[in-house]
């Protein structure tokens, strides 16, 4: 995801930082948009030129004309960035909070999130952190008024060329929200834009071969000119681009559509593409419908989900659940039904989405076929009590206990044929009513409800949902009880305030992949005796107090773990070596030391480790170890103490595979390292580094670098460091390949805030 960089003043940011954007999540895509600068023109007069007043920039057309993606090129264009001090980026959707929506907006303009719950205090706090800035604020996917009247008060209007612009499908949400400018109708694509993206898509970076060219240029007469259509249809078509047969067999598919009106069309495209979807795939792609429209879905819980659910096939080639999962993920994308949102350092799949018209046709296709319902507002007086699928999803915080309550009245099961349960938005606190239902629930797989609070949870409440396979909460005490335990669980996520207690019976949850906790203590009695193991864990997240001189425990107990995050118990040594090296299968480990910078006299780690976070120890002597690691690319060094002087030396010690280096807190105020220490960095990241002088010039030289993120507060010197490396680039290649990213501290945001309101 891309880092928010809000400066707060427009005077607070030093040259050449001033002008630099802020950096909104917005999709991680090469998304084509062909006729851009046709378009581009008359828009960016709109928001640069024109009145002193605010104004409405209304941006109209049908879903799948491509309004979001338009959008979303004005708002990163370096004129557009450099001409605003502020900016935010709002979907709307149909369903919508006000009070969500608010806290959005404020959090991107100030870089703080705020906690106010309070919808007309938290309206008045936006309103005051725009007072005297230039913003531009783009509210996407609107499709009432309503939602105009409930923030247009917030957008205050002090003369400074402010500008808000609003994408919506409908003609006459953009008349009634317009200010100054006309409603900006989007042209659909000609046939020759078509076909361009059409060839884009399908070839990627290769060009069409000249025995396509007609029959592609027939195939873009069919899409009616909507981007979306031909994004589809090239996912369809590239399964086999070079069968002539197979385009013309599409565009045959096609025809049969020609007489629907263009919003069905785009639908009807949809299920052509979900028609030539493998049979695997098609559950996968309808469960998106699961989640919110315009949601961001961590791959990781996407995938726990579709294998709790059933849905990833065992295969013979002995590949993992989780792999084979990826990969249906990764098809998904190809097929151009599911987008990227965000990916890692390493080019993984961090976040998906889909489309709001692909959203739709999940909808309507898992009623359709009883594979899904997601309970809105509307559906909850009538539709849920008949419906007799197994999946049930809830947008808001009211409906699940509006739900249960509508149950209970009419004193019918609560819907015991239910297999899955997810509550997808917000965090609202509740008493335990829905849980005593739900315990009812026998049938139950899938069970995520940790967008809910409740203050007290004991395991025993899920001990009756034997079949149980995911469970996520949260919960201000869960009580893990000596006993009990799930024997089907593969995901289970508590997101819980003080400690988690693993009793023995944990290791008996021997199906377990996925452990992911607040925070969590081992039973040292049981963790130490006995020989149950928990073979299938592959990630173990957030335990607490762990003994240093029992880590072999680890590689006993839990053999396959692919990612550790774990505290270790410093009391009891003042130095130790940190042996982990069994644990072969590990490639992402966190470690932090309950006793600050304890001595780690060696570390001994598997060799196939790609990502490690080091936090509280003395690093100096261990250097030399980490940068031996064979295959790490990502290392984060955090208030780790080099004992010997205040300057880090690397000498002649290179880290040959690292792609990112993130220091955070280090109390060094010089660093020596040459451009052969990092020859293939990609990212470097310093956050509150408060001594930290400079960063090495030699970092010019590192042919790879691509991003310098600074975060917090830092001496003038560094930030002036970093764009020497970023000059001396451009003049020596001539181009412009470093970004330079400056992030506030969500404190540093607050405390601008604060200041700000006392005036």
């Amino acid at each position: 995801m891309w880092s928010t960089d809000i400066p707060l003043n427009p005077h607070y940011v030093a040259a050449p930082f001033k002008h630099l954007p802020a950096r909104h999540s917005n999709l991680v895509t090469d998304e084509e948009v062909v006729g851009f600068e046709n378009k581009a023109e008359k828009l960016i007069a709109y928001l640069i030129r024109g009145t002193n007043e605010l104004d409405v920039i209304p941006i109209v057309g049908m879903g799948g004309q491509g309004k979001t993606t338009i959008a979303r090129k004005l708002y990163n264009n370096d004129i557009i960035v450099s001409r605003f001090d502020v900016r935010a980026w709002c979907i709307i959707s149909q369903t919508y909070s006000r009070r969500e929506l608010l806290k959005e907006i404020f959090s991107q303009v100030t870089g703080s999130k705020d906690k106010e719950d309070e919808v007309g205090k938290l309206a008045d706090r936006l309103r005051k952190s725009l007072m005297g800035k230039r913003y531009l604020i783009v509210l996407d996917d609107m499709w009432d008024c309503m939602a105009w009247d409930d923030l247009r008060l917030s957008f205050p209007d002090v003369g400074m060329r402010s500008r808000i612009v609003v994408t919506t499908r409908l003609e006459e949400v953009g008349k009634q929200v317009k200010y100054h400018t006309d409603p900006y109708s989007l042209p659909f694509l000609t046939t020759e834009e078509s076909c361009q993206l059409l060839q884009k898509k399908v070839f990627q970076k290769e060009d069409c071969p000249p025995e396509l060219q007609y029959v592609s240029q027939a195939v873009a007469e069919k899409c009616k000119g909507l981007p979306l259509v031909v994004v589809l249809v090239a996912g369809i078509i590239k399964k086999r681009k070079m069968e002539e047969s197979w385009w013309n067999e599409v565009k045959y598919a096609l025809f049969d559509y020609l007489d629907s009106e263009c919003e069905e069309y785009s639908l009807a495209t949809m299920q052509l593409s979900f028609d030539n979807l493998p049979d695997c795939l098609k559950p996968c792609l309808l469960y998106m419908g699961m989640f919110s429209e315009d949601a961001r879905i961590p791959a990781s819980k996407l995938i726990s989900l579709w294998i709790a659910e059933g849905f990833v096939e065992n295969t013979e080639s002995g590949r993992l659940m989780e792999e084979e999962a990826e990969g249906y993920l990764m098809d998904l994308i190809s097929s151009n039904v599911v987008i990227v949102s965000k990916k890692g350092y390493n080019g993984k799949i961090k976040c998906c989405q889909v489309h709001d018209v692909v959203h739709h046709f999940c909808l309507e296709k898992g009623r359709e076929e009883k594979f899904m319902l997601a309970v809105k507002g509307q559906y909850i007086q009538s539709q849920p009590l008949d419906w007799k699928g197994s999946r049930v999803s809830f947008s808001f915080s009211e409906e699940l206990s509006k739900f249960a309550s509508l149950v209970s009245k009419t004193q019918k099961p609560f819907h015991q044929h239910l297999r899955s349960l997810i509550r997808t938005d917000g965090e609202k606190s509740i008493d335990m009513i829905p849980f005593c239902q739900i315990s009812e629930l026998r049938l139950l797989k899938v069970l995520d409800l940790s967008s809910y609070y409740v203050e007290f949870l004991w395991l025993a409440t899920f001990k009756p949902l034997i079949h149980l396979k995911y469970l996520a909460v949260r919960a201000g005490d869960f009580y893990f009880d000596p006993g009990s335990h799930l024997p089907h669980i593969e995901t289970l996520i508590v997101k819980n305030s003080p400690y988690v207690w693993l009793p023995v019976s944990f290791l008996q949850m021997e199906k377990l992949r996925h452990a992911h906790f607040g925070w969590a203590v081992f039973d040292k009695q049981g963790l130490f005796e006995g020989s149950s193991k928990l073979e299938n864990l592959r990630i173990l997240k957030k335990i607490e107090k762990f003994p240093i001189d029992r880590a072999d425990v680890l590689s006993r107990r839990c053999p396959n773990l692919q990612q550790l995050h774990i505290e270790f118990d410093g009391h009891s040594a003042d130095s130790f070596c940190l042996t982990l090296e069994n644990l072969t299968q590990l490639q992402i480990l966190r470690v932090s030391f309950e006793r600050h910078h304890i001595i780690v006299s060696g570390l001994q780690l598997p060799s196939n480790l790609n990502k490690l976070v080091l936090k509280g120890i003395h690093i100096e002597s261990v250097i030399p170890f980490i940068a031996g690691l064979p295959s790490l690319e990502y290392l984060q060094l955090q208030d780790v103490c080099f004992p010997q002087s205040e300057e880090w030396c690397l000498g002649d010690i290179t880290f040959h595979k690292l792609k990112l280096l993130k220091l955070v807190q280090l109390g060094i105020s010089r660093w020596d390292a040459s451009e052969e220490s990092f020859p293939l960095l990609e990212t470097l990241v310093i956050k509150m580094c408060g001594h930290l002088e400079e960063i090495p010039l030699s970092f010019a030289d590192i042919p790879s670098l691509k991003q310098i993120k600074l975060i917090g507060s830092w001496k003038e010197s560094l930030e002036d460091s970093a764009v020497r490396i970023k000059e001396e680039i451009k003049e020596i290649e001539g181009c412009d390949r470093i970004h330079l990213v400056k992030e506030l501290t969500d404190w540093e945001a607050y405390s601008n805030l604060s200041q700000l309101c006392l005036y």
